[in-house]
């Protein structure tokens, strides 16, 4: 009988690295594979970091922040319980990266703003008819 394992509070940091880690990187419009190339570690390593199976070397982190032009420290920050910070972990969470990257491409490329309102206040009202 297999035993299981106690998670640590080691974990826990680990596994809101990774998803830090992939916040930015959808946010940047980058692909899992397109850093991976970046650090020379395998498309199936890079997972890893992003799940918080396996940790991120420092220097690694270092070369993650430069090529997706971030403050390294920004890895660092606590999350915003209340709102911002988990409200878009929460989407991330929900959406599929190719979802999530194509919507952020579209509102991306929206340049106007009485668009971008509309198309938010359109959203609302279809989110509002599924409650």
């Amino acid at each position: 009988m297999s035993q299981l394992r106690k998670r640590s509070p080691e974990d826990h940091f680990y596994r809101d690295l990774g998803g830090t880690i992939r916040l930015a990187r959808v946010a940047a419009g980058k692909t899992q594979s397109e850093l991976a190339e970046h650090l020379d570690v395998s498309h199936h390593q890079f997972q890893k970091y992003e799940k918080g199976t396996n940790r991120v070397p420092v220097q690694e982190l270092a070369r993650v922040a430069n090529y997706l032009e971030v403050p390294i420290a920004q890895f660092f920050s606590p999350t915003d319980t209340e709102g911002g910070d988990s409200a878009l972990r929460s989407l991330v969470e929900d959406l599929g990266d190719k979802e999530l990257l194509m919507l952020v491409e579209t509102w991306k490329a929206l340049k106007d703003r009485r668009m971008r309102a509309a198309l938010l206040n359109y959203l609302k009202s279809v989110a509002a008819l599924n409650r």
